[in-house]
């Protein structure tokens, strides 16, 4: 097995970019595919689509899935909660906001997650840990405050922040009982099943049957999104933590939001207030002093 770096060669900053390039551009796949097909339906056949490439990869190379009961159904939960409920909810919010705006919105995730964590006494609560939060909640709000009076519909904005909590659901669940007893692809490929097979009865009974008459620019988008933004793009995340870590991982944290600002003003024509650069950079801000750790006294370093 690879011994995991603290630091980056080029190989791994490449990574990092195409998988903050595929993950910013999610966003704009999304658009494009819930512009003309039922947003439950989408996010099924993403999940559908990552779920297979992942399976296949996991087998060609030879991983073991080493499932027992509990393990299987605790991916089952984190299903719904790290796929379908965050991905439904944005797909849903993604008919009224620009694909920009929600790339901003979704960098909440790590502050949704250190709370929850916070709240559950996985992590501690620092100096550092304070301010930052406090930076990309006020940074947060900013983003939200100003776009619910300049009339973007407030359900939208609501489900797109809230959505993140079921990413920190997801990945506190994951911490607790998949991380180093499972394989990462394996694991990944049957949350996103499981999530598909869960969320297909609800499409099916909120929007209709699945859509077969499809324009080829949202097969096209679904097929990106899927393939692109959730198999190949778990699988690179994967990579990532394997060989540089989680914190240098989390990096493309940062990157996200500027992908997607980007990729929406430049593909689609998306215009967004000084709140929403503002807002951006606080949260970034305050994600990235909220995930520093502290220093530690030449005394209290002695005493470990």
């Amino acid at each position: 097995m690879q011994s995991t770096s603290s630091s980056f060669r080029p190989r791994d900053a490449v990574l990092l970019v195409i998988l903050a390039v595929v993950w910013g551009n999610s966003f704009l796949f999304i658009k494009a595919a819930v512009a003309a097909g039922p947003p439950l339906w989408i996010v099924t056949i993403r999940m559908i689509l990552g779920a297979a490439l992942l399976f296949v990869i996991a087998r060609t190379t030879g991983q073991r899935a080493a499932f027992d009961r509990r393990s299987f159904l605790t991916m089952g939960v984190i299903g719904i909660f790290g796929s379908a409920l965050p991905w439904g909810g944005q797909a849903w919010a993604q008919q009224f906001l620009d694909s920009g705006l929600m790339s901003v919105l979704n960098a909440a995730t790590p502050v949704a997650t250190l709370l929850l964590a916070l709240a559950l006494r996985q992590e501690r609560l620092y100096a550092n840990r304070v301010i930052g939060l406090a930076i990309a909640v006020v940074g947060t709000l900013c983003v939200v405050g100003v776009e619910m009076r300049a009339g973007r519909s407030s359900l939208a904005l609501f489900v797109g922040v809230i959505s993140t909590f079921g990413y920190a659901i997801a990945a506190v669940l994951t911490r607790l009982y998949v991380s180093g007893r499972l394989s990462n692809v394996w694991a990944a490929a049957t949350q996103l099943g499981w999530g598909a097979v869960l969320l297909g009865p609800v499409a099916w009974a909120t929007q209709g049957p699945v859509p077969t008459t499809l324009d080829p620019m949202v097969l096209g988008a679904l097929g990106a999104l899927g393939l692109l933004g959730t198999g190949l793009a778990f699988l690179i995340y994967f990579v990532l933590l394997q060989r540089v870590g989680a914190t240098n991982t989390s990096m493309v944290t940062y990157l996200v939001p500027v992908v997607g600002l980007t990729s929406g003003s430049l593909l689609r024509g998306e215009h967004f207030g000084n709140n929403v650069y503002v807002g951006a950079v606080a949260m970034i801000t305050g994600v990235w002093l909220a995930q520093r750790a502290p220093r530690m006294s030449p005394a209290a370093a002695g005493a470990v």
